[in-house]
């Protein structure tokens, strides 16, 4: 108790919250160990094609690219040397295959979080402008499979569409800027250090941690009782 009356008091001391923007995968929703078996099959008979993107993928993280299509071009160029393909078909398969699964996988995680929809249209009526930066594509159609209300954000877009891949600050800045909010007055939730708290911190932004993994201080009721601390 007496740390969590610590760490409330630090955040109390902090600039003001005018905008919130959320991560997506493992944030607003509780990532399940069925998503990779799940997006495995459905990429048959490339099975180990999704390990191989995903890895590539991976070596894009925190380089500015200045847009999606040459971040994509860039990996479909890369992944197709090493899959001994043409370009167009490792983008083709993204699109018809990497992305459909994906979008499919969502229902696994539905009311995950519970009470999200509650939580956010709180923050929404209290003033806070809300908005999800995913490091992947399609938000929205993610969002609606979860159950979650787009209509409560201000902003849905993705580190690739900006081909900024996290912890590049520029999407962030970005999603600030369209807000017309100074960096130190928006927060940013997400699971993971190195990639969004990192992505926070270059962009000069408050930064919240949500972790699964027995953390009291920064599981998903204790992020409700702080979010609810805001809305007063």
């Amino acid at each position: 108790m007496k740390q969590f009356e610590k760490v409330k008091a630090a955040k109390e001391n902090s600039p003001p919250i005018k905008g919130i923007i959320f991560d997506l995968d493992g944030t607003l929703y509780k990532m399940h160990w069925i998503i990779r078996p799940w997006m495995t099959i459905k990429a048959f008979p490339n099975i180990f094609r999704l390990p191989r993107f995903l890895k590539e993928r991976s070596r894009y993280a925190g380089l500015d690219l200045n847009c999606k299509n040459d971040l994509m071009n860039k990996l479909c160029s890369s992944l197709s040397v090493i899959e001994k393909c043409q370009p167009e078909e490792i983008q083709k398969w993204i699109d018809t295959v990497f992305y459909p699964s994906f979008v499919s996988s969502m229902i696994f995680f539905k009311n995950s979080r519970p009470g999200v929809n509650a939580t956010l249209e709180k923050l929404k009526d209290s003033g806070i402008k809300l908005g999800v930066l995913s490091d992947y594509d399609l938000v929205a159609e993610r969002l609606q499979k979860l159950g979650i209300d787009t209509s409560l954000f201000e902003t849905l877009t993705s580190s690739e569409f900006y081909g900024a891949l996290k912890p590049s600050p520029r999407p962030l800045l970005a999603v600030a800027e369209l807000w017309n909010l100074k960096p130190e007055n928006v927060l940013i939730v997400g699971d993971r250090d190195d990639t969004d708290g990192a992505a926070a911190k270059a962009a000069g932004m408050q930064f919240q941690k949500i972790c699964d993994k027995g953390e009291d201080l920064n599981s998903w009721s204790a992020l409700q009782q702080y979010f609810s601390n805001l809305c007063r």
